[in-house]
């Protein structure tokens, strides 16, 4: 069945985002001063699986949530209303965030002074997040009807106490390093540094750590590695709703904002239907010129020709006015493709392909 509310897909979308947790990761000994390491990896898991079952549910009731009910029927992509609803699902670990970071644990107990609550707090409906937070096992004390008073509010989580212990040191980590969207993804290299360092997100792991098979995570490092061992330099280049990268022939060129040539995105615009898909990453290549690409199109595998051989849709500039635009003909069939937004070339890629993916841009990034 299709669903009925954007925030439905967006909160699908933010329970595929949680990262998957690494079987080779390490915790720093700030994370484990309390508990021994195996104690923290299983609190983690919990953690993690807290994630995507709130998310999860969000998605399949979010007006017990609270959440922002804009029809999809009415409200198209891009409106305020859908980017809205991108963000309500983080609802609920941003007033934990806010809980945690406020207080202070003593007795397995966090003890969040009312006034610097309702301070930092600016989370909307939080009387049905700490309604529901409670059925994640999460105990509130200091609420009437579910709402903040007067008083100060305690939180404990009775069934796993190093569980709470971790969660606000993740919490805390986040707030010291200024690192809360990966508070709200639950990632686990926020385990590795130490409470005041984050030394992660800057290169390929940003894009590795988000994607869903090991083929897609060893198709980042080789492109990386290889781009960047040509001189190439890059930056975080991602979107509202993906992460990514962009690779620049110069560092002056990058800095002044100037075309990239290569870019991997961690998943499609499509975020309603790309959520499905097994893989979701893209490769983008900047082919201005079709033409001085032909000759070399004919020797390449079909996995390569293949990129060429279908058209962009749904492009209200299509022909007239979207001037980076790119039309063709190809094996006697005529195809075009937008760049109003991204480069012409937009697919998902294949390791043993990247010699040619290198070739065409270099071809035809001039017209």
């Amino acid at each position: 069945m299709s669903d009925k509310y954007w925030v439905s897909v967006w909160a699908k979308l933010r329970r595929d985002e949680v990262i998957r947790i690494p079987q080779d990761y390490t915790g720093h000994p700030d994370f484990t001063a309390n508990a021994d390491e195996s104690e923290i990896r299983r609190s983690f898991a919990q953690i993690n699986t807290l994630y995507t079952n709130i998310y999860g549910d969000i998605a399949e009731q979010p007006e017990k949530f609270g959440m922002p009910l804009y029809l999809k029927e009415q409200y198209r992509v891009f409106s305020q209303q859908w980017r809205d609803s991108g963000q309500a699902p983080y609802r609920p670990f941003i007033l934990l965030y806010n809980l945690f970071t406020c207080g202070e644990i003593t007795d397995d107990v966090i003890h969040v002074p009312a006034v610097k609550f309702k301070t930092s707090n600016k989370v909307k409906q939080i009387h049905f997040l700490f309604g529901k937070l409670r059925d994640y096992g999460f105990v509130f004390e200091g609420l009437k009807n579910n709402k903040p008073t007067d008083n100060d509010i305690a939180v404990s989580y009775p069934d796993n106490s190093v569980l709470l212990s971790l969660f606000k040191k993740l919490a805390d980590k986040a707030g010291n390093t200024k690192r809360l969207d990966d508070f709200l993804c639950c990632h686990f290299r926020l385990l590795q540094d130490g409470m005041n360092t984050a030394d992660y997100g800057y290169g390929a792991d940003d894009v590795a750590d988000r994607v869903h098979t090991e083929a897609e995570k060893e198709f980042v490092y080789k492109m990386d590695e290889t781009l960047t061992s040509m001189g190439m330099c890059r930056k975080p280049y991602g979107g509202f709703e993906c992460h990514g990268l962009a690779y620049y022939n110069s560092e002056k060129t990058m800095n002044s904002k100037g075309p990239y040539s290569f870019r991997i995105v961690s998943r499609d615009p499509d975020i309603e239907n790309n959520i499905h898909e097994t893989e979701k990453m893209y490769l983008m290549l900047r082919v201005r010129n079709f033409e001085r690409c032909r000759e070399y199109i004919t020797s390449c595998p079909e996995s390569v020709r293949k990129i060429f051989m279908f058209s962009d849709t749904g492009c209200a500039n299509r022909y007239s006015n979207c001037k980076h635009g790119l039309a063709y003909e190809l094996d006697g069939v005529s195809y075009w493709k937008c760049g109003c937004c991204s480069p012409t070339l937009r697919f998902k890629p294949r390791i043993e392909d990247i010699p040619h993916y290198i070739k065409l841009v270099e071809l035809g990034d001039k017209k």
